[in-house]
């Protein structure tokens, strides 16, 4: 089996129309032997922040001399990236290998897995093959029933922001979705919660106090403390902080929220050293500094100031919108914005029109994007200036990049996960060839 073998192997099923469950994972697991046991995992869940906390959790542990192995999804250029060891993608020789174990194992299933399904058993076969000392593994989707849950334990486990997202799944309220992320929650397992609303933290509580009940290990659950927190400076170029009493944490990752998200790394680390893990201040602040997580508030031009956000839903356009008061204070946007069609995009768009000097609306390439003369459309609902409609991505941006030269206003490009990497690599490219074009200083 070759790459685009083993690629179109994973891309073979529809995940919407399959039972809901973990029976298919638990017999296809049982079949490869259960490479996940003998793992040892830091599994996180959230709506939002869990893939930067993976990014940041991963880099503190290889840095502390653990090889790490990191779980991610979606990917933003290769579908590699999904799967890697320190920092190394999976080779496209050791997919292909496994992708053919996995199908293998298919043939002796009553049903056919999902692509996430068999994505994740190759993942569990790779990191057991590779000797990884840890395993930092992002759900999917959910908690409960997401198929990373087919592990038994975690060293830790951590929940991020709750918010409303594939609610036809996981339910229509925050409290609902928060039972179904605190799934993940293991008897004997210490678990790190990000600070939210109090209705939400009620409902992880009890589902960990119900989990440990009569439990003789007494467990810990840590909740991020923002008043450890002290932010020492912030710009366009990275913020430092002090958490914990750890003092001058650099971290290069923008945004708001991703000081929260570090906090939450750094509790994670924090656990793991009180069980005898050595992990030292030094340590977690070499992780936090050089970890990288792209397509989050990510600055790609300084001027004219273009800023790339995968926010895709209200709590991502929420945690958005705190970066722009907190960057770009007083300051109104050039939007690009393409979305997909089953997202709330109504409620996004209430959210981030109070902010916006215009909208250039473009459809992300995927299957479920929206028609951008549609959300045009619905743009006008929440914002009367200037709205317009590109026939690609980067038109999109170049179009947007017009409107700067005309206005002076900065440019951020949110909506979907699914063109970050299309405008990243316009920006590495054709953009930095024409740069003086666009300078508007």
């Amino acid at each position: 089996m070759n790459w685009n073998e083993a690629i179109a192997l994973l891309h073979g099923s529809d995940w919407k129309h399959a039972k809901i469950g973990l029976l298919r994972m638990r017999d296809l697991m049982q079949i490869l032997g259960n490479p996940q046991k003998e793992l040892k995992f830091i599994h996180i869940a959230g709506t939002n922040g869990k893939g930067s906390t993976c990014s940041m959790t991963r880099s503190i542990l290889t840095k502390a001399g653990f090889k790490t192995g990191l779980y991610i999804s979606p990917h933003l250029y290769s579908f590699n990236e999904r799967i890697s060891i320190d920092g190394v993608d999976i080779s496209d020789s050791d997919l292909s290998r496994l992708a053919l174990t996995v199908k293998k194992a298919i043939g002796k299933l009553n049903e056919e897995p999902t692509d996430f399904e068999l994505i994740t058993a190759i993942a569990f076969l790779y990191f057991k093959e590779q000797c990884c000392d840890y395993v930092v593994l992002e759900v999917g989707m959910g908690g409960r029933l997401d198929a990373t849950n087919i592990i038994s334990a975690s060293a830790v486990s951590c929940i991020m922001s709750i918010g409303l997202d594939h609610t036809e799944f996981l339910g229509d309220t925050e409290e609902k979705i928060a039972e179904e992320k605190a799934g993940i929650i293991k008897r004997g397992s210490d678990l790190v919660v990000l600070h939210q609303k109090q209705s939400v933290m009620d409902v992880i509580r009890k589902h960990f106090d119900r989990v440990n009940a009569e439990n003789p290990n007494h467990p810990k659950l840590l909740v991020t403390d923002p008043e450890s927190l002290h932010i020492i400076s912030r710009s366009l170029s990275g913020q430092v902080f002090s958490y914990h009493g750890i003092s001058d944490i650099r971290l290069n990752m923008l945004g708001e929220y991703q000081v929260r998200n570090a906090m939450a790394a750094i509790d994670i680390a924090l656990l793991l050293r009180k069980h005898g893990v050595g992990i030292s201040d030094e340590v977690i602040m070499r992780g936090i500094s050089e970890a990288r997580w792209p397509g989050r508030f990510e600055l790609l031009s300084q001027n004219p100031v273009v800023i790339i956000d995968g926010a895709h839903n209200p709590d991502g356009v929420n945690a958005l919108i705190g970066s722009i008061e907190t960057f770009l204070p007083d300051t109104k946007i050039n939007f690009v914005m393409g979305v997909m069609k089953d997202k709330d995009y109504h409620t996004m768009l209430r959210l981030i029109s109070p902010y916006a000097e215009s909208f250039t609306t473009e459809l992300p390439y995927s299957a479920r994007g929206l028609d951008p003369e549609v959300l045009k459309k619905e743009i006008g609902e929440y914002f009367e200036g200037p709205v317009q409609t590109a026939s690609s991505v980067t038109d999109a941006v170049d179009k947007a990049l017009a409107r700067t030269r005309e206005n002076g206003a900065p440019v951020i490009c949110f909506g979907s996960l699914y063109q970050v990497a299309d405008i990243r690599n316009y920006f590495l490219t054709d953009f930095q060839e024409n740069l003086s074009s666009y300078d508007i200083s």
